[in-house]
Formats: C-alpha cells, structure tokens, sequence
C-alpha cells in the first residue's frame, strides 16, 4: 500500500480539507480495480485533492470490507517500466513517476558508480560547484529530519515565488495548505529534510517516508546561491541515506522532469482508469486532434493560457505575503 491509501494520510487530508463534513475511508471499484479513497457527506468520492500525487490499486489481500462503485480517476499506476524503456511516443495519455529501486544495488557506492556510467560529466560537475560552495558559504551541513521553525516558512516562501514567476497556481495561497503540512508535522508523518551552509538554510525537501518508500512533494532552494546547485546537493544527502537506511525506493511522484529522470532508475506508468466526465474526453480529444493537424495552433493556445495565468501573478504574490524570495519543486 502507498502511503496515498494510506489511513494516515486520507484521515489528515479529511480533517483538514473537509473540516465539519461527514468522511469516511472506503474502497472504491472503479473497472477491474479498486482505491482506498476518501467519501465525504456519504455520496462525493475524492479522487484529485492537493497533496494526493498518485493512486496505487490495492492488492487482493489489502481488499477488506463493502465496495463502493466509483466512475473515474487519474494518475493511476498501470504498470512499471525500467527508466530508460520511457517514451512518451510509446505510452501515449500516460505520465511517468519515476523512482530509484534500491533492491537493484548492494550499497549507495553501486548506485554512485552507476550515475557516473551514464553521468559522469554532470556528476563531477555539481561536485565540483558543491565545493566551491562549501568554500564560499561555509560548512554544509545536512539534516534528514529538520524540525527547526525556519523550515517549513522558508520553504513556503522559496514555493511560492516559483509558482508564481513560473505561471502555475499558488497552493500556498490557500490556508489548508500550511495547517495539512503543520498537521503532518505534529503526527509524526511529515519529514522535512534541509541542507544548510555556515548556518544559512538553502535547500529543502518536505515529503514523508512511508513503509520503506522515501518520497515527497516540496524541493525548493535559495535562487541567490542557484550556481552552486545547492538543490541537487540536497537530494544527494538524501540519497545516501535513504539508500544507507534500507529503504526500498526513493520516489520521485509523478513528472518526468530532467532531474528526476537522471536520477530515476524505473517509473510508474499512471494512467486513468474508468469513464472519464465529457469535459475532460472533450478536453483530451481536442489536443489530439490539434497536435496532429495544428501543432502551431496547439502552441498559440497553450501560449496565450500561459499568458492569461501570468497577468494574475501580481494578485497571486501579494496573497502570500511579502516575505517571499523563490524556489523550484525541481531541484538545481
């Protein structure tokens, strides 16, 4: 079970984004699978929430109790592919999450010998800029489970200045998204883990580490010191010790973004699953078609709703408050 199904998970989620309603943890079949998923108010079945990146089907023997029919979800694992078998080509209507299978090495030495194979420029490049910054910051100093009050404001901050300046939706706006993280902290579920040079804080990851799967869903990093990739020295703090701790995977959720995949060594394939509402059919249909018979079309489109999000970003940054610097979910 991932921990997306998980009843730790589903029970924060529902007391923090359907505080006052009626919940419960049900399964759900929707075609030959079935979710554990959230009800609310007896009727409503939550399958897209903030925070809630994949759906894993449970196994026959996790299947326990009455099953609710459901119709429709998204990013669903439909299968699982060795890193480099992905081609969007080739899966089309499908995203990849990709992950590093830690079974397929003896030690982190193996899995670092395996990076510098098919990376060694980029490998000794970032160390390279890791030691210049060490030089010029100080000593670096990572922590696997930081849980000084810096953290999560800093991280708030670098978020929401990356999405505002890169034409996505603002979570951090909404209230619900800091009390889901605080709420996470206080019950033991949420692991914060940041890398500091001569004391400054300069990159953070938020996520959880569950069953043996280390993963999350904040990757953000102080855009003054982006030269020295203090991101990418982060994850490879993290890394180790996920690999030195026994876990089974590290999970990089849903996205196939360039860091990811260099780092990745399978993915998940997701996938939907069910009927989808006509609008979304619509939707998908209508990019079908354009990219086959007007993919310049396609791009003014997609160009002209970048444009539409980026005219609100004055409002946006203003609802986070003013002490906002930058930063990426991906990681440099």
């Amino acid at each position: 079970m991932n921990f997306y199904a998980s009843r730790e998970f589903l029970d924060a989620a529902a007391s923090v984004y359907f505080k006052g309603r009626r919940t419960a943890i049900e399964n759900v079949r929707i075609g030959d699978d079935v979710l554990r998923l959230l009800v609310v108010d007896g009727s409503r079945i939550v399958t897209r929430l903030q925070f809630l990146d994949v759906h894993q089907p449970l196994a026959p023997s996790e299947i326990e109790g009455p099953l609710r029919p459901g119709r429709y979800a998204r990013n669903v694992v439909r299968g699982v592919i060795a890193k480099d078998q992905w081609q969007p080509d080739a899966f089309p209507q499908m995203e990849l999450a990709p992950y590093i299978d830690w079974t397929a090495f003896p030690g982190f030495d193996g899995y670092r010998e395996r990076l510098l194979q098919r990376h060694r420029g980029l490998v000794r490049d970032r160390e390279r800029r890791w030691r210049s910054l060490a030089a010029a910051q100080g000593e670096l100093v990572f922590t696997a489970d930081d849980a000084a009050d810096d953290v999560l404001a800093t991280a708030r901050g670098w978020k929401s200045r990356q999405l505002c300046d890169t034409g996505h939706p603002n979570y951090f706006a909404r209230p619900e998204t800091a009390e889901f993280l605080h709420l996470l902290r206080e019950r033991k579920l949420l692991r914060a883990s940041t890398l500091r040079a001569g004391g400054r804080l300069i990159s953070v990851w938020i996520g959880f580490v569950y069953q043996g799967c280390w993963s999350g869903w904040i990757f953000a990093y102080d855009p003054a010191l982006k030269k020295y990739s203090p991101g990418h020295r982060l994850l490879w703090n993290m890394l180790e010790e996920s690999c030195r701790c026994g876990h089974r995977e590290f999970d990089f959720s849903e996205g196939g973004e360039d860091y990811k995949m260099m780092y990745a060594t399978h993915g998940r394939l997701l996938g939907e699953i069910g009927r989808p509402p006509l609008a979304r059919s619509a939707t998908v249909l209508a990019k079908s078609v354009l990219a086959k018979t007007s993919p310049a079309l396609l791009c003014t489109v997609q160009r002209l709703k970048k444009q539409a999000v980026a005219q609100a970003r004055p409002a946006a940054r203003r609802s986070t408050g003013t002490a906002l610097t930058t930063a990426p979910r991906t990681g440099s």
